[in-house]
């Protein structure tokens, strides 16, 4: 079937589906083909790694279309509800998508200034060495607090993450607790590798050892 395409980073923000919920998509392509094309960004899949999988072992040619604009916006308005996704697991993909959909947005406006400077320089005939672009100060993420916050605007910024990753307050705050202090667990909390009520066992065990080694 051709060369093997590659896979966006942002598609892995979120873990592939289970074996069950593979084999019974694998099944729908097989007898229905595949109704739902992948789709693509610079060559690479951004939605549609279990449907462009499963074409590969049945030999069916993948339909693809083209997509242009945030990847991290795009996969996570895509999969942000899946079915299969724990409510802590799900605020951590969110967290993680947001983060680098400012990142990529930034790089975007540093992109188009830069384009902005070198057309308004030919445009003027200018020959003066240009200062360097700094770049505007990133605005804080909404997951992003200041020390000192009043109770009730921490409790809205909360609400406002829990709606924006389809969770609940709850999930959010414990979901900030592994990602601020065990970034390595909320990881494989978000791949799906780990439980997060296991994560948060391991993080307090932890804990309490080196609580009892500085003694």
């Amino acid at each position: 079937m051709g060369n093997e395409l590659k896979i966006h980073p942002a598609a892995d923000k979120f873990p592939m589906m289970d074996s069950k919920r593979y084999e019974s998509l694998r099944e729908d392509i097989r007898v229905n083909g595949l109704r739902e094309p992948i789709i693509l960004m610079d060559g690479m899949i951004l939605d549609g790694r279990n449907r462009y999988m499963a074409c590969r072992e049945l030999g069916v040619k993948p339909k693809t279309i083209n997509y242009k604009g945030n990847p991290f916006a795009c996969v996570w308005s895509l999969n942000g509800e899946r079915r299969d996704l724990l409510a802590e697991q799900r605020y951590l993909i969110w967290l993680e998508c947001d983060r680098e959909k400012n990142i990529w947005e930034d790089e975007q406006n540093r992109i188009k200034e830069r384009a902005n400077q070198k057309r308004s320089e030919a445009t003027t005939k200018q020959h003066e060495v240009s200062k360097p672009y700094a770049g505007e100060k990133k605005p804080e993420m909404v997951v992003q607090q200041n020390v000192g916050e009043p109770s009730s605007h921490t409790s809205e910024i909360t609400k406002k993450k829990a709606e924006a990753s389809k969770t609940n307050a709850g999930a959010v705050a414990r979901g900030n607790v592994l990602d601020e202090k065990r970034p390595d667990l909320a990881e494989k909390v978000r791949m799906g590798e780990m439980k997060p009520a296991e994560a948060h066992r391991e993080m307090k065990r932890d804990q309490v050892k080196k609580k009892c080694l500085g003694k």
